[in-house]
Formats: C-alpha cells, sequence, structure tokens
C-alpha cells in the first residue's frame, strides 16, 4: 500500500476502542507521514460523538468527513460492526469542510447555503472554501432532507462530485453524517479536496424494468399515495401477487426497497430510480428524495448477475474517469438494497470490483442514495437510489 494512503478497521462492542484501533492501523499503514484527512465510515451500531472524540483525540486538528452505514467495506468484504478509517497524507492535498447543521429542518436555506459556498462568496462556520478546489465528497441525512434540491447547484460547478444518503438505523430515523468537529443526524457534510487530489467516478445498477408502469397520481412530500388512483400497496400487490395488507409489515415492508421506481423524467436519459424506505401502515409508500407527481413510475426488479456486471463497468469507468492521476483510495458506495439482493454473493461483487480495480486499496459502505457528477449517462447531476457508485481518489503530480 501507497505510503500516502493507510487503511485501519476495528470492530467490537465498544465503538471508541473500536475507532483507536482503526485509526491506530491506519497511521501504522502511513508508516510515519502525517496524515492530511480523514474519511470515516461508521456502523450504525456506534455513537457518532464518541467516535468522532476519538478521531480527534488521536489525530488531531485535520479535516474528517465520513457518515453511518449499515455495513462497513472493504477489498475483503462485508466488515460488520466495525470503523473504517482512511488516512492520506501528502504535503500537495488541500481539503476543507463544511458542514450544514439544518440540512433536514430547512432543505431549501441548506441548498441556498450549499450553492453560496461553492460560489466561494460566503464563509460557513469553519471558514471560507479554497477557491481551488478538484473535487467534493458530499454525505447527507438519508431519511429526512431532500438532497436531489442540491442537484441544481452541483450543475454549475467545475469538479466532480461524489454523494451519498448515509444508510444506519433508518426506520428510527437516524442516520449520522461526520464532518468538521460534528457528528449529527439531519446534516449534510461537504468536503472539498484540492490540491494535488483529484476524484475518478464510475456509476451503475442491474435493475430491469418488469412491464408493470402507473401514474404517479398523488404525492405529499416525501410519500407517494397514490399510483393510478390506488394506494401503492394495492398496485404492488397486483403486480408481485402478495396480498396488500402484507405489504404494511415486516418482511414486505422492508423489502420493499428491492423494488425501485422507474421515473420518466422527459428527457434523453434513463428512468431516474427511486426507492421506497418502506411501506407504510397505511399503504403509502416512504421516499427519501420527492417523486413527481404527474409522471410514469416503472417498476423495476433487481437481476444480481447485472449487478456484479454493473459493478466490474463502474469501476472501470472509475478508473478511466480518473485520468493521468494516481488512484490512492476507492470508494465503494453500495445501495443498501444490494445488501439484501445479493446476500451470499458479495464475494463476487468484490471479486469484480478488484479485478477491474487490482493494487488499488477500497473502503466504503452501504447507503440510502447516490450522487454523481459527471455521472455516465446523465447530462445533470441527480440523485439516484439502487446504484453502486465508485470514486477513486488520486494524486497528480507537482
Amino acid at each position: 500500500m501507497s505510503k500516502s494512503t493507510g487503511i485501519g478497521f476495528g470492530r467490537g462492542w465498544d465503538g471508541r476502542e473500536a475507532a483507536r484501533q482503526a485509526v491506530q492501523q491506519a497511521l501504522d499503514a502511513l508508516g510515519g507521514n502525517r496524515p492530511a484527512l480523514a474519511l470515516v465510515f461508521m456502523a450504525q451500531e456506534f455513537s457518532g460523538p464518541e467516535i468522532l472524540q476519538t478521531l480527534i483525540g488521536q489525530l488531531g486538528n485535520i479535516p474528517v468527513w465520513g457518515f453511518s452505514t449499515t455495513c462497513p467495506l472493504s477489498a475483503d468484504g462485508e466488515q460488520p460492526r466495525s470503523i473504517g478509517v482512511v488516512l492520506l497524507s501528502g504535503s500537495g492535498y488541500k481539503a476543507h469542510v463544511n458542514w450544514l447543521a439544518n440540512f433536514a429542518q430547512d432543505v431549501n436555506g441548506a441548498a441556498t447555503q450549499f450553492a453560496r459556498a461553492v460560489r466561494n462568496q460566503a464563509g460557513l462556520a469553519q471558514g471560507i472554501i479554497q477557491a481551488s478546489a478538484q473535487a467534493l465528497l458530499l454525505a447527507a441525512d438519508g431519511v429526512n432532507g431532500d438532497a436531489s434540491q442540491l442537484c441544481e447547484t452541483i450543475n454549475q460547478m467545475n469538479i466532480h462530485v461524489a454523494g451519498c444518503l448515509a444508510s444506519g438505523d433508518y426506520r428510527q430515523g437516524r442516520t449520522i453524517c461526520l464532518g468538521g468537529n460534528h457528528a449529527e443526524s439531519g446534516a449534510l457534510s461537504a468536503l472539498f479536496l484540492g490540491g494535488q487530489l483529484r476524484l475518478g467516478l464510475g456509476m451503475g445498477h442491474g435493475w430491469k424494468d418488469t412491464g408493470w408502469s402507473w401514474k404517479v397520481t398523488r404525492v405529499r412530500d416525501m410519500w407517494v399515495q397514490g399510483l393510478d388512483d390506488v394506494a401503492p400497496a394495492r398496485a404492488f400487490a397486483a403486480a408481485l401477487g402478495y396480498p396488500e395488507n402484507e405489504w404494511a409489515f415486516p418482511p414486505l415492508s422492508d423489502y420493499v426497497r428491492l423494488y425501485a421506481l422507474g421515473i420518466e423524467t422527459g428527457g434523453p436519459e434513463a428512468l431516474l430510480l427511486r426507492s421506497p424506505l418502506r411501506m407504510e401502515v397505511d399503504g403509502n409508500l416512504r421516499m427519501n428524495a420527492r417523486v413527481p407527481e404527474g409522471q410514469t413510475a416503472h417498476l423495476m426488479v433487481g437481476d444480481p448477475d447485472a449487478c456484479l456486471s454493473a459493478a466490474r463497468l463502474a469501476a472501470g469507468e472509475a478508473l478511466r474517469s480518473l485520468g493521468s492521476a494516481a488512484p490512492l483510495v476507492g470508494l465503494v458506495l453500495i445501495d443498501q438494497a444490494w445488501q439484501a439482493l445479493l446476500e451470499g454473493r458479495m464475494d463476487a461483487f468484490f471479486k469484480q470490483v478488484r479485478e477491474a480495480l487490482p493494487d488499488i486499496p477500497l473502503i466504503g459502505g452501504y447507503t440510502l442514495g447516490q450522487l454523481a457528477w459527471p455521472a455516465p449517462g446523465a447530462p445533470t447531476a441527480q440523485l439516484v437510489n439502487q446504484h453502486v457508485l465508485i470514486a477513486l481518489i488520486g494524486e497528480v503530480e507537482d
């Protein structure tokens, strides 16, 4: 492993001890080089503030970015109940964290604040973004708020963006973002990368159209309440064969995430995938990104083999996107639906990624949404579900 990159994992019941182990492993991998920034992937079982306090105690005042997930990931596969840490070391590496605590409570206000920060016209809590920023990593609350409202701002940027919606204990509405000296729910954490750092992106999915489609006839905030003027539970029962009243209760209320809605957006791009977090007891779908009323929604189902192929293609696209920069680390951000769809086949997933990205350290986690700009086949930035997003952080020569 390059001494510009150190990765460590810690596991156990005590989050602080797991964090300490992860940081120490990463520091040992750096071989004495001083870290310039830290990326953190935290299992949902741990306390964000406790983890962050441990990180700051060991690393001092360096930029920290990360999020919670149902399960951190490494090049060897799933790492349950663990904390994964990436440390990057280089005198030419620049990083700056901006933290928006009000993302869930005031999405419009947060989007405006984010836009101002991007334009380098206003300072946030921790300072002013440097104009030399070359790339951006975003993590947002995975349940509350609507990160799709950030896309318009991202479209106006001249830097590569990789983003995700934090996963974790989303049934309780609790997902955590980490940024700077903050670790909270309901927030947006943005890490701007500059200097010699660059970002390469690849994204894809293996969900296919079942042939069923409906018009989205009623939407209220983040709930889809009508498909062809009937409750979504009734529409799903007709298409998939289970009784309507069973969709509101486990296991179907949880597995409903596997059945994405492919939204016709009216543009030349492919269907926009939106996945429910759950089916509510009233038969409505709870989403974490808005679904436009009046559009046609296609019922999508996952194909495991297509997902494996998509993973390899995304990894290859990320490497091509990185251009002449030397890859330092690969971030693997997989929609949580893949965890259920590929149960028992995740070894095959990581084999595909490793073969496309040999000798590149890998780390990541399951997420509730993915965002990339520029993204293959998409003319604009879009928040999507059901995708795998692979982001390679690389280094260019002086």
